[in-house]
């Protein structure tokens, strides 16, 4: 048989080769470092929002005391020193076999942020104690071994994608339960864990906020491999603002800082270089009220309303935290404390959403944010007399009372003294400025005026 020759096949499979390589994404720009400006358009949706709800849930509810801190079992590795290994609560540990809140609605619980005037939602998946409240195939300590056998994780992510309500996960990378944490060289519970977040991030849907609590005692990226961690959650869902706690507690690293820091059961401070967000409860209760206590009380609503002020005129978010019941119902005092609040933002809300903290420092008389030409201050001592403010980069044009009452200014050295006179009360005292432009950030400070 003759030789059969193709002089034109390896051009035309070269071409074809060419075509399919060029043709192909181009995964190196997955590594690429994040812009600012699309860092920005990233978090834009969560620094306008201001407000959320923290959820702090699984069976500890059912003895009422602290998630996680009250177990009496050992906290390897972490605060008390304890050593790496698990030892057994042996109440605290089984309690999820009582655990049946058939009262759970994940609709209600959705419904109740809405009216609250939270604009996202934040949900314990896994605390500290190991217990899952999800359909987690890595291990059976988890709501799907309890009576009630249902994917909470799921039906709330669900009920939040129906509402249109940006929907947020706490993971924590300390597991007090779980055999294999913190032995040997932590290779079996880092597969443990990065597993259980690639169920997290694979099975429901988009999720918009995931929020860490830290790893132990240990170097954060030779022993914990949290830059891992956190490459992994870029890569199963980018667009997620993430904290600052996929770090160790003890061995924090700065390139693994995430997103914003989380200044926890305090006001943060001014800080307009990074943003951030307090956590906090609704209510008090010894040493914590994280989760359902029935040792604590909720809250005043003055001391809600002025935490939410002090953390926008911060320039942060406030991340509220609420703990349903053994029964999954958010108690009537905590739910009615949250309508409360919504009911101030209908009034006053346009000085907190989608506002920045400033342009000037908060103090002791309030703290002030603003948006494009509008300036809102909220003052927490009106009945102090006038406020001088520091220089501004515009005309005033208008001043007004955002609750009724009269606005006095006055212009002494290009400066504006604003009083509120017949205000209601302290906690509607909102004063909105209009100016001829829009405002620019002040490198003074607002002060009660005592010029005559």
């Amino acid at each position: 048989m003759p030789e059969l020759r193709f002089p034109n096949l390896y051009i035309v499979l070269f071409a074809v080769f060419a075509i399919a390589v060029t043709s192909m994404p181009c995964h190196s720009d997955a590594a690429q470092p994040e812009s600012a400006a699309a860092r920005d358009a990233r978090l834009k949706w969560w620094r306008q929002a201001r407000f959320g709800m923290f959820i702090h849930w699984d069976m500890s509810s059912l003895a009422g005391t602290e998630i996680s801190w009250s177990r009496k079992g050992s906290k390897p590795l972490d605060i008390f020193n304890d050593p790496a290994g698990y030892v057994e609560d042996p109440v605290y540990d089984h309690l999820y076999e009582r655990f049946n809140p058939t009262k759970f609605d994940a609709k209600q619980w959705v419904k109740l942020a809405k009216d609250a005037g939270m604009k996202y939602i934040v949900f314990t998946a896994k605390h500290h104690g190991g217990f899952c409240m999800w359909d987690t195939k890595l291990t059976n300590y988890s709501i799907m071994s309890t009576a009630f056998h249902r994917d909470v994780v799921k039906e709330l992510s669900d009920a939040c994608h129906e509402a249109g309500m940006p929907f947020g996960l706490y993971y924590s990378p300390r597991d007090w339960h779980h055999p294999d944490y913190g032995i040997g060289d932590d290779s079996k519970y880092l597969d443990y864990m990065t597993g259980q977040l690639k169920e997290l991030l694979t099975n429901y849907g988009k999720i918009d906020c995931v929020w860490f609590d830290s790893f132990g005692h240990g170097d954060s990226i030779s022993y914990w491999h949290a830059d891992k961690v956190l490459a992994l959650v870029r890569e199963l869902q980018p667009q997620a603002v993430i904290n600052n706690r996929c770090n160790s507690f003890a061995n924090s690293v700065p390139e693994l800082s995430g997103d914003f820091d989380t200044p926890e059961q305090r006001i943060g401070s001014y800080q307009i270089d990074r943003p951030w967000e307090s956590c906090m409860c609704v209510v008090d209760a010894p040493n914590g009220g994280w989760s359902y206590r029935t040792d604590g009380h909720v809250k005043p609503l003055d001391n809600c309303i002025r935490t939410l002020q002090g953390c926008a005129t911060g320039d942060g978010n406030l991340l509220l935290d609420v703990g349903p019941d053994p029964t999954g119902i958010i108690p009537q005092d905590q739910a009615d404390r949250l309508i409360e609040v919504g009911a101030w933002l209908k009034k006053f809300g346009r000085s907190i959403y989608k506002t920045q903290g400033g342009p000037f420092a908060n103090g002791e008389w309030g703290g002030s944010t603003f948006a494009g030409n509008r300036l809102y201050l909220h003052l927490f001592q009106p009945e102090k007399g006038a406020l001088l403010l520091p220089a501004l980069n515009a005309k005033l044009l208008h001043a007004a009372s955002l609750s009724g009452g009269t606005v006095k200014c006055e212009l002494k050295d290009n400066r504006i003294s604003i009083s509120l006179i017949g205000y209601k009360s302290a906690l509607d005292a909102v004063v909105e400025l209009t100016f001829d432009r829009p405002l620019s950030r002040a490198a003074g400070k607002a002060a009660f005026d005592t010029t005559p």
